[in-house]
């Protein structure tokens, strides 16, 4: 796997007459065929962009309470206890292997096996999405999906990092190149299995702090979950038809570093987070899958660009909710009660404060958007959610049962 830090990047584009990088240009992509069209990163003002699911091809949106679930509990303890036996069987195996040869063969069935594997949890995933967007399964049953495909993969992560630490402290052996590209081509497939939500999801159905409300967007090959997370707005986004491995990488074709060529690539999309810093980027084996990552003063970026659509595939973002900028606000007056809706933008952080119109004291109440539940205000009668797509009603119920309903209708 190739490295390269947000300093060096840097000192690239400084030391060297790179316009807009070395190699890139749109017309490269272009002249691809059959290229899917462009996903949409959503502008953002005065803040990080979004790759969002496109407003016609939404099929499905929901908010949904997550919580305790043995099935999926017992099913990762079990998983992890089976990727750990078989990393320790392939490490005892190895040590008793005399030649290079059956070293190698050894190393080559332990890849084939993850890889495997990988492709399983992609196919399984992938299937969830579309009978999901489908009506075939509830949006519980694709949430735990999300989950198990979540926590096989890191724990895929941890096996496959255990095959190759244990080939490179290996006294008088080495990997071939063409085994490392192999062994970083599936760590980059995992990777793209792995997101916040995802991980947060398994903690509450194994009864840790988890997400406790997430809201789900799908569409037939793709899904965006987000979720409030303490003080932070958290966010995962996957489009499956901006992965195209078959196709050519345009960044390795492209005149110069093709790690150059994909933080370009990502200028043009993220432009806010590049003046406030470059990221760091890495390239995984052959795949034509590069991971970027940044971190600004208002929290978390990491992208996935694909080679051969030289556009964003996977998305995972942390942004701290002190940051978030309310682009208008909702007030209404009822029973004596004040409800002011704080919005930022669509699918983005909402807060929402009930309080006594007189005094101004705060008021706990249960909180439902278009019916389904989302939290409580609590004793500050404050409540951090998402904001959903499109027009929404809010409905508050109090402790003594007064009810206010809140139609809202962004600009």
């Amino acid at each position: 796997m190739r490295t390269l830090s947000a300093l060096l990047v840097a000192l690239l584009f400084v030391g060297a007459a790179v316009a807009p990088a070395a190699g890139w240009s749109a017309s490269a992509t272009q002249s691809q065929t059959a290229v899917p069209p462009a996903p949409r990163v959503a502008t953002i003002e005065n803040t990080t962009n979004h790759l969002t699911i496109p407003d016609s091809e939404v099929r499905t949106s929901s908010f949904n309470e997550s919580g305790i679930d043995v099935g999926t509990a017992v099913a990762a303890g079990s998983t992890s206890l089976h990727q750990r036996h078989e990393a320790a069987a392939f490490e005892s195996r190895f040590g008793r292997l005399d030649s290079e040869f059956e070293r190698t063969q050894h190393i080559r069935r332990a890849l084939s096996n993850i890889e495997s594997e990988e492709a399983e949890l992609d196919r399984r995933q992938q299937t969830a999405i579309r009978r999901y967007a489908n009506g075939e399964i509830t949006a519980t049953e694709f949430l735990r999906v999300r989950s198990m495909v979540d926590t096989e993969s890191r724990e895929l992560t941890q096996r496959l990092n255990r095959v190759k630490s244990t080939a490179e402290i290996a006294p008088d052996y080495s990997t071939s190149d063409g085994m490392t590209t192999r062994i970083n081509d599936v760590l980059g497939n995992l990777r793209t299995l792995q997101g916040p939500v995802g991980e947060q999801l398994t903690e509450s159905m194994s009864g840790a702090d988890g997400a406790d409300v997430v809201y789900l967007e799908s569409s037939t090959d793709a899904y965006m979950l987000a979720t409030i997370d303490g003080s932070q707005y958290v966010r995962e986004t996957r489009l499956g038809s901006q992965r195209a491995p078959n196709l050519t990488d345009t960044f390795a074709e492209a005149d110069g570093d093709r790690l150059v060529a994909a933080v370009e690539r990502g200028r043009e999309l993220y432009p806010w987070t590049y003046q406030r810093q470059l990221p760091s980027v890495n390239a995984y084996g052959d795949t034509g899958i590069y991971r970027l990552a940044a971190q600004t003063s208002n929290g978390q970026l990491t992208f996935f660009l694909d080679g051969g659509t030289t556009n964003v595939f996977y998305e995972l973002q942390h942004r701290d909710l002190n940051s978030v900028r309310t682009s208008s606000t909702e007030t209404a007056f009822e029973e004596g009660l004040r409800v002011t809706i704080d919005q930022s933008y669509e699918t983005g952080p909402l807060v929402m404060s009930v309080v006594e119109e007189d005094s101004s004291e705060p008021v706990d109440g249960t909180v439902e958007i278009n019916g389904q539940p989302v939290g409580r205000t609590g004793s500050n009668g404050h409540l951090w959610t998402v904001q959903p797509r499109g027009s929404y009603t809010i409905n508050v119920t109090t402790e003594n049962g007064t009810e206010i309903s809140v139609p809202v209708f962004p600009e």
